[in-house]
């Protein structure tokens, strides 16, 4: 299996030697073949070397998703340099404690993208300290391929993150983490040369690692969704078709966006092979609605922190699930990867207990980008002594007797309500769960009249289900007990979503407690 030593650009540019007329990049503005692809990202590696670029350089991304952006993405690897995306469409404020963290050697910075460098630049204290390199400045660089970038498992990406301190977290991914699951997981799904595979999650995602890795690596075209292709559920099936899509890895707020307003037909997208999701939950008749009409589709849930390397467990689906089925599993781990589910004394759980969530082996990140404290707590060695490194998730989960592990949520999203400890993802689950129910999510807001926190359900009606909130709340106590019962409610077209397209729980404890201020 690929893994240590391999560099990701030289993976790229031995299968642009083998396929250079092949299709590499499309995007809204045409194609690139591989050898088009080699010679744009070779001019981008070249004007950085002359800038004066160092091995481990960070060069951070300010570019909206193109063909252009992924020549940057590989000249800055080609150069030696570490890649650092940003999100051109996120605050300046945020984007300037990434910059500050991570002291980049150059921004690139996109056409696009001019008004929001403009943006950074009338910051009052300098937030870089070097230069930009704009996009369309390296077009007078040689074409030809800069000398190679020495094999080993150097740093290639740091991704940021929200941390719980308030600035964002620099996940530290090398080239033999993200090479590794790449090989793996092309093998494993079948990911072949000529296939069309879609790019729809933004560049600073770690899920789109694999969509541009994997199949560049593959042969196979890389079909990229700008955000024009994202603005609507309608646009989105429009881009599937119209691209006539193999593969396609995407969010569950996207499917149950399209699912609610019902936009796939029986039998759509026959060309569709592959559908991954990951990153939040699924409702159950979101991903019944998708199985019943696309019956010839596998479809694969992936879990994975950014910490592990794109995805960590997966459990393709064998069939539609029943109704009453509870969520899918998260799967097993992936190769490379072990799981541990442990009590609070560190101790393994029985199967079936649900406990802490632990995970090891290849492709954890060596550490936080300069954040050794952070590094110190995510971390530990788990025999004492084994000299073996785990990543605490943070997430709580259990594995049944066919040693599928099931999520069952965030420790840090357990709450006290009424004197009662409640674990919100379980109510979370159980809303989700009634077909009068699309999508849903609950939080905890802080009740100054009583003890604790007061439960509070957003959700999403079904298509032509009544749903008020009598009946929801009677469905519920069916399965819930009373003191778990949401005590406020409220009826959303759809719910808030973040940059990552995850359920926005911050924007969501907002409008309850706007509400309760009325």
């Amino acid at each position: 299996m690929t893994g240590a030593g391999q560099r990701l650009e030289h993976l790229v540019s031995e299968r642009a030697g083998r396929v250079p007329d092949a299709v590499a990049v499309v995007d809204a503005t045409g194609r690139l073949t591989f050898a088009e692809l080699e010679r744009r990202t070779n001019r981008v590696a070249n004007a950085l070397l002359a800038d004066g670029l160092r091995p481990g350089d960070r060069v951070c991304l300010l570019v909206p998703k193109s063909a252009q952006a992924i020549a940057a993405v590989l000249g800055v690897l080609k150069a030696g340099g570490v890649c650092v995306p940003l999100d051109e469409t996120g605050p300046a404020m945020r984007t300037a404690a990434v910059l500050r963290q991570c002291a980049p050697y150059r921004l690139v910075v996109a056409a696009e993208c001019s008004a929001a460098a403009l943006r950074l630049e009338g910051l009052t204290d300098p937030v870089w300290g070097t230069g930009v390199l704009r996009l369309g400045e390296e077009e007078n660089a040689p074409e030809h391929a800069p000398p190679p970038v020495p094999a080993g498992d150097g740093t290639a990406y740091i991704l940021f993150t929200s941390g719980s301190t308030g600035l964002p977290k620099g996940v530290v991914l090398t080239h033999g983490n993200v090479a590794h699951f790449v090989a793996w997981a092309n093998a494993r799904f079948g990911m072949s040369p000529g296939d069309r595979i879609s790019c729809q999650l933004p560049l600073y995602f770690d899920g789109s690692l694999w969509d541009v890795f994997g199949s560049l690596t593959a042969g196979a075209e890389l079909h990229l969704m700008s955000g024009r292709d994202n603005l609507l559920a309608s646009t989105v099936a429009d881009f599937i078709a119209g691209a006539r899509l193999h593969q396609w890895l995407t969010v569950p707020s996207v499917l149950t966006s399209m699912a609610g307003l019902d936009v796939v037909a029986h039998g759509d997208f026959p060309e569709l092979r592959r559908i991954f999701w990951g990153g939040d939950v699924i409702a159950l008749p979101v991903l019944r609605y998708w199985m019943t009409r696309l019956p010839h589709v596998r479809f694969t849930n992936m879990y994975g922190p950014t910490e592990t390397t794109i995805v960590a467990s997966c459990h393709t689906l064998r069939g539609i699930p029943a109704p009453d089925a509870g969520a899918v599993p998260i799967g097993t781990p992936v190769d490379g990867k072990q799981f541990e589910v442990l009590g609070a004394d560190m101790r393994p759980v029985e199967r079936g207990t649900v406990g802490d969530l632990y995970i090891s082996g290849t492709g954890l990140t060596p550490a936080y980008w300069r954040a050794p404290a952070l590094t110190e707590a995510s971390f530990t060695e788990w025999p004492a002594g084994s000299g073996t490194r785990w990543y605490r998730t943070g997430d709580l989960a259990r594995q049944d007797a066919a040693g599928e592990y099931h999520f069952h949520g965030r420790a840090d999203r357990q709450i006290k309500s009424s004197g009662h400890r409640v674990e919100l993802d379980e109510v979370a689950a159980a809303l989700t769960g009634l077909p009068e129910v699309r999508d849903a999510a609950v939080i905890g807001v802080p009740a100054p009249e009583a003890e604790g926190n007061r439960i509070c359900a957003a959700y999403v009606p079904a298509a032509g289900a009544r749903a008020d909130v009598a009946r929801l709340r009677t469905a519920l106590a069916a399965k819930l007990p009373q003191y778990m019962l949401p005590a406020h409610w409220r009826e959303c077209d759809s719910l808030p979503t973040n940059a990552n397209g995850k359920t926005d729980l911050p924007a969501l404890r907002r409008m309850f407690t706007d509400d309760r201020r009325k």
